[in-house]
């Protein structure tokens, strides 16, 4: 017998399942595809297991104290000129990997922004990892029979009770399907997930909220940034919207020839995720391998008809595809989650991360992709700066012309002599672009940065299996490809029905594919608000600010004054003339009148807040 159960209601008992079948069938349309394995001559470690932790009363006191231990260590490393920037990516990677859970997803998201964070801290934090062991047998079953609403043994012939993969969010494990002994991947959540990312996303959320107040980071947009994750956790910890995710993306790729693993939705629920299981080999073992054992990769890609340089060219052949043609791509692109198939075929794994753009910041970005290609780059930096969410009171002009330069410097240095294929690459575009931005102080959508993600991380992969190649000449393979597609009937029809779609509903997004002097016009009526309503928003906010300073102000005193007696003696000297010297220009009031006097301060605070928010939607 091959694997035991836990029963519900009865920890005591042990259910056997059926005997494991002596073979499990793989998914019949991928037998062509499936390559040899690829052995790297070790075996891999166990996922340690480990009890699920009990849930912390004092984890907001737990937070607090990690954060203000960052600062303190940070102030201290400036203040005693020992500051480097690889050091303060070091201490925001062990504040945000000793937080755990959901603060490793919100640290992978600032990565994202290069246009504010230096290269070293956005390299740390993209790379974040919590290291999870995972939890017990009976409690991973015990998820699965809840979700699935009947006894384990009546879906699956065989369930590996050990994990093979392990992560903050869930774990996964190997099964065998009863009904066919078709062999299939089970991804658990997790029990505690949600409510430990809940309960973390409200002590974010306060501390977005005084940061605001404060005007602490507001270049960083937070509270966007807020929305961002809020959302990214909401797809991530319900497995409905990845089989959904799943089901999309096999329809899309099926086209690109590209292999997604099919969902069994009926097995489905907000905690487990049942799909086929893809036998390949992963991108991250075939470059491991590549540097400790280059003869046995190239058997195995002789083998196996896999070409390093076909491979490179039709992996961002399709995900170019996917951004610019269907809108639905995959945003997390690390080499963990791509398979290398026979005969230079691929499969994508972990849907849980699709991007999609609005339709209009999608537009522009395929006419961004197009001018690049043909090297317009004045065209490319005015459709860049349309999808900014707003461009402020900058100098246009100058703007423009800056982003255009360090695109066309960024493509004359691709085509150096000896050029590593970082110089070359997307992320490479990427960091000129944010570059000009900062130094326009424009801030980058938080948005289309899953775009930028998704292309960044592809990095990884491309530059071990195409090292001579640039983004240029795979976004120009991209559009001979698109163009040798469109040739036939069926791919003449698509472009056929989006064109009507632009004429018939989005006659309004012409602006944008007119003359140079209109997208310049363009430019100047998106980014130049109403002055005046601008100095209106800054005096508002000063004045906020004000109020809550005066607040805080008063409730320190308030405090000092009631409690100086407790202080250490060698204190007391000095928060008495503080006090002498704060307390007497004042009246000499009643506790009960400064106590109105707050209230009517956050009532004024209130009521400039509703303000500021009104001219805001105004804008």
């Amino acid at each position: 017998m091959d694997v035991i159960r836990h029963r519900r209601n009865a920890a005591t008992r042990l259910v056997e399942l059926e005997p494991r079948k002596p073979e499990r069938e793989f998914p019949p349309d991928l037998d062509s595809i499936v390559p040899t394995p690829l052995e790297s001559g070790r075996s891999s470690a166990p996922i340690r297991i480990e009890p699920l932790s009990p849930s912390s009363r004092f984890r907001g006191l737990a937070v607090f104290t990690a954060l203000a231990r960052f600062i303190w260590m940070r102030f201290w490393l400036r203040m005693t000129g020992r500051m480097t920037a690889a050091r303060d990516a070091a201490l925001a990677r062990a504040l945000f990997e000793g937080l755990g859970g959901m603060w490793i997803k919100a640290g992978q998201l600032l990565s994202l922004r290069t246009d504010l964070l230096t290269d070293e801290m956005c390299q740390a934090l993209s790379s974040l990892q919590h290291q999870v062991a995972g939890f017990p047998p009976e409690v991973a079953l015990g998820v699965v029979e809840e979700d699935l609403g009947v006894p384990i043994a009546r879906v699956f012939s065989w369930f590996d009770p050990m994990p093979f993969a392990a992560a903050s969010i869930c774990q996964a494990h190997r099964a065998t399907l009863l009904t066919n002994n078709r062999a299939v991947v089970v991804k658990i959540m997790r029990p505690d997930v949600s409510r430990s990312f809940a309960r973390d996303l409200g002590l974010l959320r306060g501390l977005v909220a005084v940061f605001s107040v404060l005007g602490i980071g507001s270049r960083f947009h937070l509270v966007d940034g807020l929305r961002e994750l809020r959302a990214v956790l909401s797809e991530e910890t319900d497995y409905r919207f990845e089989a959904v995710n799943l089901k999309r993306m096999r329809r899309n790729l099926r086209r690109h020839k590209v292999s997604v693993p099919r969902v069994l939705s009926r097995y489905c629920g907000p905690r487990i995720l049942v799909m086929d299981e893809i036998p390949g080999v992963l991108m991250s073992q075939y470059i491991q391998m590549r540097t400790e054992n280059v003869a046995a990769v190239r058997r195995w890609e002789h083998e196996n008809n896999v070409d390093p340089l076909k491979l490179g060219k039709g992996l961002m052949v399709t995900v170019l595809r996917q951004i610019l043609e269907d809108n639905e791509f995959h945003a997390d692109l690390h080499p963990g989650n791509i398979m290398v198939m026979a005969d230079n075929r691929i499969a994508l794994l972990d849907l849980g991360s699709v991007g999609r753009l609005d339709r209009r910041t999608w537009q522009l970005y395929r006419y961004t992709m197009v001018a690049l290609a043909t090297r317009d780059f004045e065209r490319a930096a005015d459709y860049t700066l349309l999808q900014q969410p707003g461009l402020g009171v900058v100098d246009h002009t100058r703007l423009r012309s800056d982003l255009a330069d360090a695109l066309r410097r960024w493509e004359l240095r691709s085509e150096f002599p000896n050029t590593s294929y970082a110089d070359k690459s997307v992320g490479s575009m990427g960091d000129e672009i944010t570059r000009v931005m900062a130094r326009h102080n424009v801030p980058v959508g938080w948005g289309l940065m899953r775009v930028g993600r998704a292309l960044s991380t592809l990095d990884a992969s491309l530059q071990v299996l195409v090292p001579d190649g640039n983004f240029i000449e795979f976004t120009r393979a991209y559009f001979k490809d698109r163009q040798r597609r469109q040739r036939t009937l069926k791919g003449a029809m698509r472009p056929l029905r989006s064109a009507l779609q632009d004429v018939m509903g989005l006659a309004s997004d012409a602006n944008v594919v007119l003359g140079s002097a209109v997208r310049f016009q363009g430019l100047r009526l998106q980014g130049m608000a109403d002055r005046v309503q601008q100095f209106r928003l800054a005096v508002l906010r000063v004045f906020n600010r004000g109020i809550w300073s005066l607040i805080l102000g008063t409730l320190g005193v308030m405090l000092l004054n009631r409690y100086i007696d407790y202080l250490p003696p060698t204190w007391q000297p000095s928060a008495q003339r503080l006090l002498q010297f704060v307390l007497e220009p004042l009246p000499d009031l009643d506790g009960i009148y400064w106590l109105i006097f707050l209230a009517v301060a956050l009532f004024i605070s209130n009521v400039l807040r509703t303000a500021r928010k009104s001219l805001s939607a105004t804008q």
